[in-house]
């Protein structure tokens, strides 16, 4: 055991070992391990590194090497802040997707449906329905659930397959090429939405020419590869003791981003209509890619002799076979079981959030006639909920009590359960808040997961073993897509919070699954002692 606590060498995914730390850095650990908290509304999932380490002090012979190294090390930073373009950019990402339903809502009203603008216009989310509104979205939702799920299934796939090979030729070419590509696919992808948009304003169009925006961003591997090759940059420049610091403002950036984004969408679309919105979030990548090519600078030293065709580096199709070796080899103690157990866990929590994702907006509007504002001030206040309400959880569990992660990991499942449950009996709209006030833990369970799976792999394979689980979450709404939205569509009209009830009976299982993984973990730990003390 004492093997798998020494400092592990950086990987493709930079995923650090845990070391000791001060009650003060615990705490700044913690936190910053469970900030980025996925909204309701998020469609792509984004699975991020795992726990920033502090510093490790190594005795110093060389006072002249150590100071041109602080000096290198200072410099480097200096052109890798890149927390103001992930903030940009998922300010720009929430702001245009509640938007987006409204306008594919509309869209479909009036050129599927054929009905008047007026009666369709409640749909755009910025005034009220009316009865005769609320029976025309009813027949409109299903339409409108159908291409949310495609969207979802072309942002999965492609990307699902990408990220095995994003990473190791990030680490042959650079973070920098996947970076610009990335933040150029969302420019793209919201100009797209915004010609679309002004289109529409002339003659009427079928929602499904949006699903063309969602293409770019999908070709070059999604939000995951955007957000992979952020905290692999901010790895490769950031010192032992900076790591924790820089993952909490990365963490901060992409959050406070997606927060300030949901509450000002509808401002904004009440002031400037559904074309300024999307023209807004365009400009917002428009920004962050320029800042990127100008301020931020390419964190690896790369060998520019390489005469390799960069295409052909990156389908090397010997890393699937690591990849597979890696995760299907045996392990003493149980821990291959406690490994996929923790793979089974991840995977499905993301496929209940992907799900529910899709169907969100349309229950919220379906069944307590909710506008986009008021969407989106419910969608800010549920999310500094779980932010707070996790950092406090950890700060007391974890540095005061000093908890096991798993039990830490069980009580952010039943947390789940909790609120998909008061969900799934919500008759006023009240209860919602009452359901996230009781699931305040939802969502901590993912990093206190992922913390005791970095523990039991070597620090050659954790690489290989996350980016099996990031292709696996990232597919995992090619299945949660049609589930969630079938359900949705079968139970519209007689009862439309039925897909909590599954959502509520998954983490029942993954915490009866977590449960027994924790007796595992104790039964592995009581045979790896015996040995020691005989």
């Amino acid at each position: 055991m004492a093997a798998r606590r020494e400092k592990m060498p950086p990987t493709t995914l930079n995923l650090p070992a845990r070391h000791s730390l001060t009650p003060l850095e615990q705490i700044v650990y913690e936190v910053g391990s469970v900030m980025p908290l996925t909204p309701p509304t998020t469609p792509d999932v984004t699975p991020l590194p795992l726990f920033p380490i502090t510093e490790t002090k190594t005795p110093d012979n060389d006072p002249g090497s150590s100071e041109n190294n602080s000096i290198k090390s200072v410099e480097k930073k200096r052109f890798t802040v890149i927390e103001p373009a992930v903030f940009l950019v998922y300010v720009a990402t929430a702001l245009a997707g509640a938007v987006l339903q409204n306008q594919q809502l509309y869209q479909t009203c009036v050129a599927v449906y054929n009905y008047d603008k007026e009666l369709c216009e409640p749909m755009l989310g910025v005034i009220a329905k009316n009865e005769t509104s609320k029976e025309i979205e009813t027949k409109v939702q299903p339409y409108v659930a159908n291409i949310i799920m495609t969207s979802s299934v072309i942002s999965s796939v492609l990307p699902a397959f990408l990220s095995l090979f994003i990473g190791p030729w990030s680490d042959k070419f650079g973070r920098r090429p996947v970076l610009v590509a990335t933040f150029s696919a969302a420019l793209m992808g919201h100009s797209i939405t915004t010609i679309l948009a002004a289109i529409s304003m002339a003659t009427p169009v079928n929602p499904w020419i949006y699903i063309i925006s969602n293409i770019p961003l999908a070709l070059t591997g999604g939000t995951c590869a955007l957000i992979t090759m952020v905290f692999c940059l901010v790895s490769d420049v950031s010192d032992e003791g900076g790591k924790a610091r820089r993952m909490f403002f990365v963490d901060g950036a992409l959050g406070i981003g997606t927060l300030i984004g949901n509450v000002i969408s509808s401002y904004i679309l009440a002031g400037t209509g559904t074309i300024g919105v999307f023209a807004i979030a365009a400009g917002m990548d428009l920004l962050a890619l320029l800042y990127l090519l100008f301020f931020v600078s390419e964190s690896l030293k790369l060998k520019h002799e390489r005469k390799e065709s960069k295409l052909r580096e990156f389908f090397h199709f010997d890393l699937i076979k690591d990849l597979v070796r890696s995760c299907l080899k045996r392990r003493p103690h149980y821990d291959r079981a406690i490994i996929w157990c923790i793979m089974f866990t991840l995977v499905t929590t993301t496929f209940v959030m992907q799900g529910e994702s899709n169907v969100f907006y349309l229950f919220l509007r379906n069944k307590f006639n909710l506008t986009l504002q008021e969407f989106t001030t419910y969608n800010a206040i549920t999310i500094c909920i779980k932010m707070v309400g996790c950092g406090l959880i950890l700060v007391i569990l974890r540095v005061v009590f000093k908890a096991p992660l798993i039990t830490v990991a069980m009580l952010g499942l039943l947390g789940c359960f909790t609120d998909s449950l008061i969900r799934s009996l919500a008759e006023q709209f009240w209860q919602m808040y009452l359901a996230a006030t009781c699931g305040f833990m939802g969502g901590i369970n993912s990093p206190m997961l992922q913390a005791v799976l970095a523990g039991l792999v070597e620090a050659t394979e954790i690489g290989k073993v996350y980016a099996v689980i990031s292709s696996l979450q990232t597919l995992s709404p090619l299945a949660s897509a049609p589930v969630y939205t079938g359900i949705y569509r079968a139970t519209l009209e007689s009862y439309p919070g039925a897909f909590y009830f599954l959502s509520a009976s998954i983490y029942l299982v993954c915490f009866v699954l977590i449960t027994c993984l924790f007796v595992m973990q104790r039964i592995g730990a009581k045979a790896a002692r015996q040995p020691s003390a005989s």
